[in-house]
């Protein structure tokens, strides 16, 4: 048996394991008992995406920064939610807690998109404008504007709001957005399909 055949074995074993966070790739190599080389390179290569590397507050950044860089700007997100979307990307011995994104929101050098969380205020009044009753007229409204290329209806949501989708196709900009189903958010969309 070879040792790069065995190197691959050493890889799989410590998935199995969960020991996939390791200070370094070199570090990895050097525990399986293997020297850096092309082959042992172009394998490890094969499960990079299994295993982190880096010092655990590094790994935890990373991950961190990254979610934070996928929000929208100035959103609001909800730091419970966030924590649990985050954990699934870290390694099982390097969970987060809501207390680092709590302290992340404060960090300009992570915060880039000026990320607010949710707190129980903001968030009752951010679905206010959804609990509404949805009168003919508003339907008729929303079946005016829709035409081949831009999708718009009614969705119900997790909690039983009411938020007005819009979807369109290349030829009007990608848009996939929900807006509070009122007459201003008309006003938007027809700006926004018109430009």
């Amino acid at each position: 048996m070879s040792k790069q055949f065995d190197f691959r074995d050493f890889l799989e074993d410590q998935i199995k394991k969960g020991k996939t966070e390791w200070g370094s790739r070199s570090e990895l190599i050097r525990f399986s008992g293997n020297k850096a080389n092309g082959h042992i390179n172009r394998v490890l290569k094969e499960y990079e995406n299994k295993f982190k590397f880096g010092s655990v507050i590094e790994i935890k950044n990373k991950e961190i920064y990254k979610y934070f860089k996928s929000q929208p700007k100035n959103s609001l997100i909800s730091v419970e939610g966030a924590v649990k979307i985050i954990n699934k990307n870290l390694p099982k011995d390097a969970q987060i807690s809501e207390t680092i994104i709590y302290n992340r929101l404060d960090d300009p050098k992570f915060n880039i998109n000026n990320l607010k969380g949710q707190t129980l205020d903001n968030q009752v009044s951010k679905t206010a404008a959804y609990k509404v009753k949805i009168s003919d007229s508003f339907k008729e409204q929303l079946r005016k504007i829709r035409k081949p290329g831009i999708y718009l209806y009614l969705e119900t949501t997790q909690i039983g709001n009411t938020t007005l989708r819009l979807k369109t196709n290349d030829e009007y900009g990608n848009i996939d957005r929900s807006f509070p189903p009122n007459e201003n958010s008309f006003k938007i969309i027809k700006k926004l399909i018109n430009e």
